[in-house]
């Protein structure tokens, strides 16, 4: 049903994929698995007729395209249309949805939606469609652990037709069949760097009512780094966002640094006509891989390559407030990132869904049931091992 040839795929004078061969049959479940930067989501483009139709490009090779495809993309929010959950999925899309237990999302605000529903809304959608291939571009990325478990449940009672899902790694990908665009990399971890905690930067105990109703009281030293883990939805950005003053709150917050906020999607950060523009240390872009990038334009840079601009975008000197730092990136730009955190003198809070990042973190905290509270090694296990009840 998905043939190429000899495939290759530039923008401009920029080839982003040559030569590539690959079969797809009618119902067969494939991962394609590349790097930052290898064409996952330009070759997920194409397969789903956006490009060269809607987004121009050069292309060269034979192919055959499946006639009807549906593509999932890395962010759900960017494909919705509608305000309501009933309206954005019309008369099948809702019958499918009662079907799969997610008959309660039909009345509500899409945009009340945690990232978790939003990626939920969007299967649903597309799967309505009745697809000969169902692409999904990194649909994990976003959600927590037990939300990304009922993803995959749901996918999984899908119709006919090919899966064909696009990844970073191998690990957590479930396919018939796997694909490598590159040979995998052996990625070497930052050790973590011993942190004499100083004085207090940061004092806190407040309360927030909207957008999300949650309870805080935690004090943050000079130079120590602070994970929040919690549920899509359980109000981490919520907290960032407070502490940067940017949500209304009633209690006592007490900073006697500036703060700097690194957002969960990077391309909210950017106001600049050239990454250069964009940082306050061109030092960064030395620390974080990307000094080759400096000359380029933040919107046409990959969604991994945005993400290590808005975490060098960090100005020092600041309590950082880093929402998701290694959402959309690869092994090899997370260990570039962990060793960022790990080597700044800095003071940063830090939500996440990465695991392997609390090793780079002096305290962890959780937030559950509108309350932060400090979180011990057992119940962040439990937390990333999907269980609901941690």
């Amino acid at each position: 049903m998905i043939k190429l040839e000899n495939f290759s795929l530039a923008f401009k004078a920029k080839k982003i994929i040559q030569g590539l061969n690959l079969q797809i049959g009618s119902n067969e479940k494939i991962a394609i698995i590349g790097a930052n930067g290898t064409g996952k989501t330009s070759l997920a483009f194409f397969l789903a007729g956006v490009i060269p139709d809607f987004v121009p490009a050069q292309i060269s090779g034979k192919y055959k395209l499946p006639a009807k495809a549906s593509l999932i993309m890395q962010n759900p929010s960017n494909q919705f249309f509608a305000i309501s959950a009933k309206e954005e999925l019309g008369e099948k899309g809702v019958l499918l949805a009662k079907k799969l237990n997610a008959g309660h999302l039909l009345e509500r605000n899409i945009f009340q939606f945690s990232e978790g529903e939003k990626q939920k809304l969007n299967l649903i959608a597309n799967l309505a469609l009745k697809p000969e291939a169902l692409l999904l571009d990194e649909p994990l990325e976003l959600l927590d652990p037990v939300e990304s478990g009922r993803f995959r449940k749901m996918l999984e009672k899908a119709g006919r037709g090919a899966i064909v899902w696009f990844d970073k790694k191998d690990n957590f990908v479930s396919a018939e069949k796997k694909f490598f665009l590159q040979k995998p990399k052996k990625v070497f971890l930052p050790e973590k760097k011993k942190n004499t905690l100083k004085e207090i930067v940061l004092e806190a105990d407040f309360k927030i009512s909207a957008p999300t109703v949650l309870s805080a009281g935690f004090s943050l030293h000079k130079g120590e780094k602070i994970a929040i883990i919690g549920r899509n939805g359980s109000g981490k950005t919520t907290l960032l966002k407070t502490i940067a003053r940017l949500n209304k709150f009633s209690g006592k917050l007490l900073l006697k640094e500036k703060v700097s906020f690194a957002p969960q999607n990077p391309s909210h950060l950017f106001f600049n006509e050239t990454v250069e523009e964009e940082l306050f240390d061109k030092a960064n872009a030395h620390l974080l891989g990307i000094s080759h990038l400096l000359k380029s334009s933040p919107d046409r840079l990959s969604r991994g390559q945005q993400k290590l601009v808005s975490i060098a975008a960090v100005k020092a000197g600041t309590i950082a407030l880093l929402d998701e730092p290694t959402t959309w990136l690869d092994s090899e730009n997370k260990a570039v990132v962990y060793g960022f955190i790990s080597n700044s003198s800095d003071s940063m809070i830090i939500s996440t869904h990465d695991k392997k990042l609390l090793d780079y973190c002096d305290r962890v905290f959780i937030i559950e049931k509108g309350v932060l509270e400090e979180c011990s090694n057992t119940k962040a296990n439990r937390f990333f091992q999907g269980l609901q009840n941690y």
